[in-house]
């Protein structure tokens, strides 16, 4: 499971990179540079913890079906420049990403300090989700 997230956490990372290549908003490149950087973090965090457990990180070097299908709706939207709509794909992102590291939560025997990095990175993408959910209230 812990692997499962940091790879989505990388889909999501690699998203944004390419989300930031393609948009001329300043204000979305700065918001993709950002969320881009918090990923990479997050991903370097969670890969020293898989190697904790005595584990190796997998799968970082093939992307998902999951990703290719996200990022071709993604991009979808970044080309029609409907920001409201692109909000809205975001969060949702968001969420999945949110549940994900709550199932991962209610895993039994998980240690402390995975624990609490993974309510730290959690509790950083639900703020940014709210922070999201203000700006497109405002789009709106």
């Amino acid at each position: 499971m812990l692997n499962e997230l940091l790879i989505m956490n990388h889909e999501i990372e690699i998203i944004y990179l390419e989300a930031h290549d393609i948009v001329n908003d300043e204000d979305l490149k700065t918001f993709f540079r950002e969320r881009n950087f918090e990923r990479n973090e997050f991903g370097r965090a969670l890969k020293k913890e898989v190697v904790k457990l005595g584990d190796s990180p997998k799968g970082l070097n093939e992307l998902s079906d999951r990703y290719y299908k996200g990022w071709m709706k993604f991009k979808k939207l970044l080309d029609t420049n409907n920001e409201f709509e692109l909000l809205n794909e975001i969060s949702k992102i968001k969420r999945l990403n949110i549940a994900a590291y709550n199932k991962l939560l209610q895993e039994r025997n998980l240690s402390l300090s995975l624990c609490k990095l993974l309510v730290k990175q959690r509790d950083n993408v639900q703020m940014s989700l709210n922070e999201l959910r203000t700006k497109n209230a405002i789009v709106v």
